[in-house]
């Protein structure tokens, strides 16, 4: 019975101290390998894991020009900090000049710090967002003009179109939110707003002449007059799906749709255009002036404002005539 005892515990020594041998020849060995090979980047780049990669492929990537022996060392290393500290993320990772294995692993053990940016230009019709999403993301659907506001969105490159599409719509309604006091919705709705500022949009040349097209719009809806704005007959026939390459034609006003303002009374169904959130608050602004009529002078490259039929019709046919 004491022999037996005494077996075993030569046994556990033997395995305590085999143990102890081994860490510490780990602990030796991490130290000579993580001292030893450093700069493992002369220049910045940019490493891709792909969700599904292995650890095996991960490892080769980053040390793709080094021998096998570095290569199995690091896999070893990152096998255990995959396991017991923290896992690889996949992502797109920058990696500065210069870094060493341990840095990098800390990188790509952390999410994508790579990003990307996503801009939509205000007045910008469907077409013209799908081509941009379809070049960027898989799995893409119609985005209405209501949903989002024309900004730039930064993303990571692990990001989904549902992501995105996502933080776009909490945008755009975290920016409603704040306005949530302005007097305009008294009268108008969220839905009348954004028309009324995809009008703007489409019409104006800057910020001072959307303020004034602002004007116009709020006092043709006063009076009960019709809109007539230009940008909305061009939306009743290519509803945003394609360029309109022709200038309007007088049959081109009596289109019979709710999209053509020289045909409805009242305001078209939806925004004609995505709106940025600088258009919105020159709309907010509400701001006052007694015009009612405006046409674009190609000659002087601006809009020209009259308060009556009658001031437009003289200002008009003196454009006409020069």
């Amino acid at each position: 019975m004491e022999q037996t005892q005494h077996y075993y515990s030569n046994l556990l020594n033997k395995i305590l101290l085999s143990s102890i041998f081994f860490f510490a020849l780990f602990i030796l060995f991490y130290f000579f390998y993580f001292f030893t090979v450093k700069n493992i980047n002369e220049s910045d780049l940019v490493i891709k894991v792909s969700k599904g990669d292995s650890i095996d492929k991960i490892s080769y990537i980053i040390l793709e020009d080094y021998n096998i022996f570095n290569q199995k060392a690091y896999l070893t290393y990152l096998k255990i900090w995959n396991r017991f500290l923290s896992k690889v993320n996949y992502g797109e990772f920058l990696i500065l000049k210069n870094s060493d294995l341990n840095e990098i692993t800390k990188i790509i053990t952390k999410p994508s710090n790579v990003y990307y940016e996503l801009t939509i230009i205000d007045g910008w019709q469907t077409y013209q967002l799908n081509e941009l999403l379809e070049s960027k993301f898989n799995n893409i659907h119609k985005i209405q003009y209501t949903e989002i506001l024309a900004d730039t969105y930064n993303y990571q490159s692990h990001n989904t179109f549902e992501d995105i599409y996502k933080f776009m719509k909490e945008t755009k309604e975290n920016y409603f939110n704040k306005h949530l006091n302005n007097t305009l919705f008294d009268e108008f709705n969220q839905n009348d707003i954004m028309i009324i500022s995809s009008l703007v949009e489409k019409e104006g040349m800057n910020d001072e002449d959307k303020k004034l097209i602002s004007s116009v719009i709020f006092n043709r809806l006063k009076n009960k007059m019709k809109l007539q704005i230009d940008a909305s007959t061009i939306f009743s026939f290519t509803k945003g799906k394609y360029k309109f390459d022709r200038k309007l034609s007088f049959n081109d006003l009596k289109n019979q749709d709710s999209y053509n303002t020289y045909y409805i009374q009242g305001l078209p169904p939806t925004p004609i255009c995505f709106v940025s959130a600088k258009t919105i608050e020159i709309v907010l602004e509400h701001y006052n002036s007694d015009y009612l009529f405006y046409f674009y002078n190609d000659k002087l490259k601006k809009h020209i404002f009259s308060k009556s039929f009658l001031e437009h019709k003289n200002k008009l046919n003196k454009y006409r005539l020069n």
